[in-house]
C-alpha cells in the first residue's frame, strides 16, 4: 500500500511497456518514487516525453495499481505485475474516448 514512508518498490527503474501494433512506450518510475516519465517509442507519437504525479497501490504477488492524469488531463490506469511481466491498461482520453490495453513489460535499466 502506498503511504507516505512507503518508497514505490520500482522507483529509479524503466520498462519498456508492449500493447502491440504499434504502441510501445518507456515508463520510467523516477527516484522520487512519485513522478513517471512516459516516452512514446513507436508510432506517430515517437519521441514524445510526458511525467506526470502517479499513485499506486501494492496487491501482492508482484501486482501494483498504477494511475496518474496526464498533461492533456486523460487518464490512465495501469494494474502491473512487475514479477510476470504483465500489463492491462485503462486510457480514458479527454475527449471521452476509453481503450483497454494488455501488454508486456520488461525492465530495461535499474537507474532513472
Amino acid at each position: 500500500m502506498m503511504t507516505d514512508e512507503t518508497q514505490f518498490p520500482y522507483a529509479a527503474r524503466s520498462f519498456i511497456v508492449n500493447y502491440g501494433n504499434g504502441l510501445v512506450f518507456r515508463n520510467s518510475y523516477l527516484a522520487d518514487g512519485k513522478s513517471v516519465t512516459v516516452e512514446h517509442l513507436e508510432g506517430g507519437m515517437k519521441g514524445t516525453l510526458s511525467t506526470s504525479t502517479f499513485n499506486w497501490f501494492e496487491l501482492g504477488n508482484g501486482g501494483y495499481i498504477l494511475s496518474w492524469q496526464e498533461e492533456d488531463k486523460s487518464t490512465v490506469v495501469h494494474f502491473d505485475n512487475f514479477e510476470k511481466k504483465t500489463t492491462r491498461s485503462f486510457y480514458t482520453m479527454m475527449d471521452g474516448r476509453f481503450f483497454e490495453l494488455s501488454g508486456k513489460i520488461t525492465s530495461e535499466t535499474a537507474h532513472v
